[in-house]
C-alpha cells in the first residue's frame, strides 16, 4: 500500500486564495460547495489542496483526468471511486498536513495535531479502556494521540462511525498489530500500524482483515503543469 504525505501551506503566500486556482477547478460542485463553507482561515485552502491531491494522485494511478473522477461518499462519509474499478482509498487531514492511502483492501488513515487545551486524561477515562487511559493520565496528549489515530484508522477502514471505535483495544504491540473490536459494532478485524511523522503529528493506518502489509511512503507537492490539458495525469505525483 501506499501512503502520500500532501503539505497544505506549501506556496500558500504565492497566491491570493492561499492556493493554485486550478485546484479547485478539478474538483466537482460539492467539493467546491463544502470548501466554500470553510469560516475560518485557512479551512478552504487546506480542503481546497488536500482533494486536488486525491484527484491528481488517483487520475494518474488510472491514467484519467482528475476532474473526470466521480467520487461519491458512504453513510458516515467514507469516499470511493463510482463507474471505474480502482484503488481503495482514505483522507485524512489536521493542521497543515494531509495524509492519502492507496490500498488493495478497505483502508483507513488518520493524521492528528493534538489540541492544546483537550482534556484527554477526562476523554480517555469517559471512552478509552482502562490499560489505555492509564497510559494517557501517564503520557498526556502525545499518547491519547498515538491511541485517537489507531483508534480512527480502524474506524476509517469498516466505514463506521467514530463513537463506535472509540472502546477499541489498541494499545498491545509494536510495530503492526492486529485489532478486533470485542463488541462486535463494527466488521473487522484490522491491520493496524503508526505512521511516521514530524512532530507533533501523529499518525496510523489500517487494513481491512489481519494479513500483514507493507507501506510505500510518497510525497505530493504541487507542481504547475507546462501544458495542463496533456499533462493533468502527472501533475504532483512523485
Amino acid at each position: 500500500m501506499e501512503i502520500w504525505r500532501i503539505p497544505l501551506d506549501a506556496g500558500a503566500q504565492a497566491y491570493p486564495e492561499g492556493y493554485p486556482p486550478e485546484l479547485e477547478d478539478i474538483l466537482d460542485e460539492d467539493e467546491r460547495e463544502r470548501a466554500r463553507r470553510g469560516r475560518e482561515p485557512g479551512m478552504r485552502r487546506r480542503f481546497v489542496v488536500a482533494h486536488a491531491a486525491v484527484r491528481i494522485i488517483l487520475g494518474a494511478r488510472l491514467d484519467r483526468a482528475p476532474a473526470s473522477l466521480c467520487l461519491t461518499r458512504g453513510r458516515w462519509g467514507k469516499p470511493r471511486l463510482a463507474h471505474v474499478p480502482g484503488p481503495h482509498f482514505s483522507l485524512s487531514h489536521s493542521g497543515e498536513l494531509a495524509l492519502l492511502a492507496l490500498a488493495p483492501r478497505p483502508v483507513g488513515v488518520d493524521v492528528e495535531l493534538p489540541r492544546a487545551g483537550l482534556d484527554t486524561t477526562r476523554l480517555a477515562t469517559r471512552f478509552f479502556p482502562a490499560e489505555e487511559s492509564a497510559w494517557v493520565a501517564r503520557d498526556g496528549h502525545r499518547a491519547f494521540a498515538r491511541l485517537w489515530t489507531r483508534k480512527e484508522a480502524c474506524v476509517k477502514a469498516a466505514g463506521g462511525r467514530l463513537t463506535q471505535g472509540m472502546a477499541l483495544p489498541v494499545a498491545r504491540g509494536a510495530g503492526q498489530r492486529t485489532v478486533r473490536d470485542p463488541t462486535g459494532c463494527l466488521a473487522g478485524p484490522w491491520r493496524v500500524q503508526d505512521v511516521g511523522l514530524p512532530d507533533p503529528y501523529a499518525g496510523a493506518v489500517a487494513l481491512l482483515g489481519d494479513g500483514p502489509f507493507s507501506v510505500s511512503g510518497r510525497m505530493w507537492y504541487y507542481i504547475r503543469p507546462e501544458e495542463p490539458d496533456s499533462m493533468w495525469n502527472t501533475l504532483g505525483v512523485k
